[in-house]
């Protein structure tokens, strides 16, 4: 019976191979199998691959701001390409070590201060603007880093309705719902009432070998800065949940002297182009602490001297 089985089967194969058709039409079903499947795959990765921002408050209100969202650019592991771009845009073959100093300065923050000094007597034949480097070779258009958005579950068609282009301390960003581009919060484009089941921000980003994205999460007067606490946006699906509270000072420590509390309350400080916040104070007194002990201070977009 076993012997009768293998036969007959050994049969069906044959006359299979023989029949050109079936054979190809065989073929033809899996390969178009594979490619329906590698399709689907795909088509979930994207819609999986994203960073979503969902906030709570713990505060009742009928319509709520979203936090401040930035989306700031750092140092990625690809000095090779950096290399290759240098060549590409000055058409000249640059000394390893000047290209390695080039690419540290370019990313420069106070984070990841470039400590390393160069050797006694050694000069480099070249003249550059760190920030001209940046501005040719990094987006300022948010379209460059955003593949889409969706907040409350709805497609944003333009980006720069949502996100602005901003030099700040923490190098080239893009922030959303900062008092930086609005006159008051209810100018903001990320609100939301509390009749909204969905209350989040989607954000699907372009990949680069050139850098990588790190995001901040402030209150709307707030800017990036160096001891802000910050998340990393990697190619996995990722879900991030915010509880927003309101804080509010005691209403004594206004009569405490500012040497004693650092920084000001807003009323009594005013920052051209920048709303006076706790990121502004604590820059303030990194810049100063800076020009103190060595007589410079990283480049800031705008002079925050009170």
């Amino acid at each position: 019976m076993w012997r009768k089985s293998v036969t007959n089967f050994r049969g069906f194969i044959r006359s299979f191979v023989e029949n050109k058709g079936l054979l190809w039409i065989f073929v033809i079903g899996i390969s178009g199998w594979s490619t329906v499947s590698i399709l689907v795959l795909l088509k979930t990765r994207y819609e999986t691959d994203s960073t979503t921002i969902g906030v709570s408050t713990a505060y009742s209100r009928w319509i709520n701001t979203f936090p401040s969202i930035g989306i700031c650019l750092t140092k990625s592991r690809a000095f090779n390409e950096f290399k290759a771009m240098m060549r590409e845009y000055f058409q000249e073959d640059f000394a390893f070590s000047f290209t390695r100093m080039i690419y540290e300065y370019v990313f420069l923050n106070p984070n990841n201060i470039f400590t390393k000094e160069p050797t006694k007597n050694t000069s480099y034949p070249y003249n550059f603007n760190i920030l001209d480097i940046r501005r040719k070779m990094f987006p300022t258009n948010c379209t460059e880093c955003f593949k889409e958005i969706y907040f409350r579950g709805e497609l944003v068609t333009d980006c720069e309705e949502i996100f602005k282009f901003h030099v700040t301390e923490m190098g080239y960003c893009f922030l959303a719902n900062n008092l930086l581009d609005y006159d008051s919060i209810e100018e903001m484009p990320l609100r939301y009432s509390s009749l909204d089941n969905n209350r989040s921000l989607r954000l699907y980003m372009r990949s680069s070998v050139m850098y990588k994205y790190e995001m901040y999460v402030n209150s709307p007067e707030d800017l990036p800065f160096f001891n802000s606490l910050t998340y990393t946006i990697s190619t996995d699906p990722t879900t991030y949940a915010f509880n927003v509270e309101e804080i509010h000072n005691h209403e004594g420590v206004i009569d405490e002297p500012i040497s004693q509390r650092k920084c000001k309350f807003p009323s009594e400080s005013s920052i051209e182009g920048f709303p006076y916040s706790f990121s502004a104070c604590m820059s303030i007194i990194r810049s100063e602490f800076e020009m103190k002990t060595c007589d410079c201070s990283l480049f800031n977009p705008k002079d925050r001297s009170t």
